[in-house]
């Protein structure tokens, strides 16, 4: 039996028993005295029910739908970037970023939008800030979604191409299985339960085929992921515009359970680790500083969202610790096949359930910054689908996905800062208590503000190595083969994604300094008495 601190069990535990403090204690803490929610009031799904964007679905099904919708690859790439400063900074702020942040973003951002009848972050922007304020937050977000979807389709890509064909046949059975849960529980009206247990034993057959059936691609690693990348962004072209209840809805209800899984099987192999005998194998503590990645801070900060492998390891060194940490508990290493292809496969629909969501989520906002004017063309649900990924595409096979993740990151973080103001915005107004969001809605801002600066830096800096020094090598680090092996093109590329990061850094300065002014005109007002209601009392200002 190892010793507790040289495994995952202790650190597993101690997690558990903080994040059950964050639901049942803060958590419950904040609901009460921050939103006071009312379980009993109509939300927008049964208000503006139309079939389309708006309908009202088990809870089970939400549940299903939600945990997939905000987990993706973040959690699983990103503490590859942590650990280069050491394992226990990196733990220490994922449990802390959730414990004080992510949850409160997230659950917020539901509120806030359930509050204003269902609307987006777009209009609820107008509302607060005005028309500046709304066509600033959306530009910042079209750039931010081109990032995302051109990381994500990269990745995607490239874990197609990496685990030996194995995934490509279980992720369509899982897009197939999801398609047909959707017409089984909305067009045939069936029981859930009986719904999601077809869907289940769907998937594993679809594992099972995936292989016996593997789909290799023949012109090499570097080539093969541009087809991928082409295929991947089909898929998702075929996602955004079917309407959510027949495709995006159910399939990511379906995908959460091989993903749920994953996550309990790696918990229960933490849990038996002292056992099993399965180490923690990388240093505790590094340093502040790296010198491939930089400073602790502000580079750690948005890391856990940004994966990043600075000591060399794969992108796919997930799943063979996956492989290490379960294949104890089910037969050794004769399951590893089906670990590699099951693991792969939860890798990859991590990736392409959330991005079936951004891409959707791209062409709402090119519908509401371009449905009208000269450029409506944009707006079209085809075109602008189309559009994103097209570009997201050629970011993909371009640059390396490492450069991209970097943007994506410190945007994504930022995205979140600016989304915690604007709920300490709609709370300042509403006379709610905001302490709880402002502190980390600054923390974020600034925090990803420097992150942008330096990961641009990182750019500027493999310029000036190529044209004053002559070192190729540290301009091809920025892109991915056969484009790193031209050096005109890299260079090029290079300077796009210079450009890239000073339009986000200007834009997402641009937004946070609108947003705390907002934030602050409105905590004024709201120190003004209310005015006094008819029957002599104070007008309730409250939203509950």
């Amino acid at each position: 039996m190892a010793g507790l601190l040289e495994t995952p069990f202790l650190w597993v535990v101690a997690t558990i028993a903080l994040y059950a403090v964050a639901y049942w204690g803060y958590g419950k803490w904040v609901d009460r005295n921050v939103w006071r929610s009312d379980a009993k009031k109509a939300t927008p799904a049964h208000m503006y029910m139309d079939g389309v964007e708006y309908f009202p679905v088990s809870r089970y099904v939400l549940w299903g739908y939600q945990f997939k919708s905000v987990a993706a690859l973040g959690p699983i790439l990103g503490p590859f970037i942590g650990i280069a400063y050491g394992w226990i900074p990196a733990l220490l702020w994922i449990i802390g970023g959730n414990f004080f942040i992510g949850w409160l973003q997230d659950y917020g951002s539901m509120m806030l939008s359930v509050r204003k009848e269902g609307r987006s972050f777009g209009p609820i922007t107008y509302e607060f800030t005005g028309a500046k304020g709304r066509n600033n937050l959306l530009a910042f977000v079209l750039f931010y979604l081109i990032i995302i979807s051109a990381t994500f389709i990269a990745l995607i890509a490239q874990f197609w191409n990496a685990f030996g064909g194995t995934t490509f046949v279980p992720t369509i059975g899982v897009l197939l299985s999801g398609l047909l849960c959707g017409q089984l529980l909305y067009k045939l009206k069936m029981n859930v339960m009986a719904v999601t247990v077809i869907g289940i034993g769907l998937v594993i057959v679809s594992i099972y085929l995936g292989m016996l059936i593997p789909v290799t691609m023949p012109w090499g690693a570097a080539w093969n992921t541009v087809y991928w990348a082409a295929i991947c962004a089909v898929i998702l072209y075929v996602a955004a515009i079917l309407p959510v209840p027949t495709f995006i809805q159910p399939t990511n209800y379906l995908a959460f359970y091989p993903a749920y899984t994953a996550i309990m099987l790696l918990l229960l192999g933490a849990l038996l680790s002292p056992f099993t005998g399965v180490p923690v194998a990388e240093p505790a503590f590094v340093g502040v500083w790296n010198n491939t990645i930089g400073p602790i801070w502000p580079i750690l900060f948005v890391s856990v969202v940004a994966g990043l492998s600075p000591t060399g390891a794969s992108v796919t060194a997930w799943v063979g610790g996956a492989q290490a940490l379960v294949s104890p508990l089910v037969g050794g290493k004769s399951a590893n096949a089906v670990l590699a292809t099951f693991f792969g496969l939860v890798l990859i629909i991590y990736a392409l359930t959330v991005q079936a969501l951004v891409t959707r989520f791209f062409r709402l906002v090119a519908g509401e910054t371009w449905g009208e004017g000269r450029f409506h063309i944009l707006g079209n649900k085809h075109v602008a689908t189309f559009f994103g990924l097209g570009v997201s595409w050629v970011f993909a096979i371009s640059g390396s996905w490492w450069a991209l993740w970097l943007y994506f990151g410190g945007a994504n973080q930022l995205l979140a800062g600016l989304a915690i103001m604007l709920i300490a915005i709609y709370l300042a107004k509403t006379r709610s208590p905001t302490r709880n969001y402002v502190i980390p809605g600054v923390f974020m801002v600034v925090t990803t503000l420097a992150a942008l600066i330096w990961e641009t830096w990182t750019f500027v800096n493999a310029a000036i190595q190529y044209v004053v020094y002559n070192n190729a090598a540290a301009l091809a680090q920025q892109t991915r083969p056969p484009v790193s092996g031209v050096t005109l093109a890299a260079l090029a590329i290079d300077a796009v994604f210079v450009g890239v990061g000073v339009a986000l850094f200007l834009v997402g300065l641009s937004m946070a300094i609108r947003l705390f002014r907002t934030y602050g005109r409105s905590k004024a007002e709201g120190r003004v008495p209310a005015p006094a209601a008819a029957d002599g009392g104070e007008l309730e200002n409250k939203s509950h």
